[in-house]
């Protein structure tokens, strides 16, 4: 049994955790096993956005239009092309600066986006 949904594995050493919408990125610097930590947080529209592209079957697309109704109308905001394509751009933002590679979202022209789930594993609890 699974338990619940507690994030993401993005990698070796890059997590997603839901409930303090943050992301972090730990990283051993020298063979004496010093880390460092990044974090970046996400505000509630990132965070849907995201979990909404993580939690989607691998390679497929996920329109445009559906995008929108599950990250805005269904909280009854209202939503627009521009709206995505500034919130996409702004979430790429934070995943390169926490070292995801910027190619992580990907845009199927006209259509939607997609994420490269290669090395994302679910974090379960309970």
């Amino acid at each position: 049994m699974e338990g619940k949904l507690f994030g993401f594995l993005l990698g070796r050493d890059i997590q997603l955790d839901i409930a303090n919408k943050r992301i972090m990125h730990y990283q051993a610097e020298t063979p004496e096993n010093a880390m460092y930590l990044k974090v970046v947080t996400l505000n509630d529209t990132q965070l849907r956005l995201l979990l909404l592209l993580l939690t989607n079957r691998p390679g497929d697309i996920i329109l445009k239009s559906d995008i929108m109704m599950n990250v805005w109308d269904e909280k009854e905001v209202f939503s627009s092309n521009q709206k995505l394509w500034y919130l996409i751009k702004a979430l790429r933002k934070k995943l390169t600066s926490i070292g995801i590679d910027e190619g992580f979202i990907s845009n199927a022209y006209g259509v939607g986006y997609f994420v490269d789930n290669q090395g994302v594993s679910p974090i379960f609890i309970g």
